[in-house]
């Protein structure tokens, strides 16, 4: 199972997440912002990649391989995911995706969504992680009880059933104009959701 860790230009990971991600994945990628995180916590990723409009590499001190890609027709993290360790990767976990600005959150979350099914993906903040559902990737989380949680859908999504927290769902068809799920709250030990359609993100608050 190749597990890769993406760090991009957000709310930067502190320290000790980011070491716990890197010796957990086989492969690291700073994407642009993304290596300032690398550089306060002193460590380096196997692969710094971007256009360079906001981290320097020629003023650093780097071992590792450095991609500079200056197409302004694609983000940052759109050329990290293209990166072949990305692309054929069983679970993404992306830091520094979230906080920041709007627009980039948003874009970062509909990229995420646009990746193969059967990948698992995941974004990790300091105060809650976002787990992409998919038809071919139900969730199944253990040991949650007493956080809080939402169903966030980026596109309709029809047969959303989610057992284990104080609202449960069943078949719903949830997405614009149709149901949302807010703040719902894990009650049982074991959390399942899954969903015949669509693809939505589970956002749990870390405690």
């Amino acid at each position: 199972m190749l597990k890769v860790v993406i760090v991009l230009g957000g709310d930067p990971p502190a320290t000790v997440l980011l070491d716990w991600r890197m010796r957990t994945a086989d492969f690291s990628i700073a994407a642009d912002a993304g290596m300032n995180a690398f550089a306060e916590a002193g460590l380096e990723p196997d692969l710094l990649i971007g256009d360079m409009d906001s981290f320097n590499p020629d003023e650093a001190d780097l071992v590792c391989e450095i991609q500079r890609i200056t197409d302004q027709g694609t983000t940052d993290f759109e050329k990290a995911l293209g990166c072949p360790e990305a692309r054929q990767a069983d679970e993404i976990v992306v830091l520094g995706g979230t906080g920041g600005r709007s627009d980039h959150f948003l874009n970062n979350l509909l990229l995420a969504a646009g990746l193969p099914q059967s990948q698992n993906v995941l974004f990790e903040g300091e105060c809650e992680i976002l787990y992409r559902v998919t038809t071919e990737r139900p969730l199944a989380l253990e040991g949650l009880a007493g956080q809080s949680i939402s169903f966030t859908p980026v596109v309709v999504c029809e047969g959303v059933t989610v057992t284990g927290v104080r609202w449960p769902l069943t078949e719903a068809s949830m997405g614009p104009g149709r149901q949302l799920s807010q703040s719902n709250v894990v009650e049982a030990e074991d959390l399942r959701v899954s969903l015949a359609t669509g693809i939505l993100y589970a956002v749990v608050q870390k405690r």
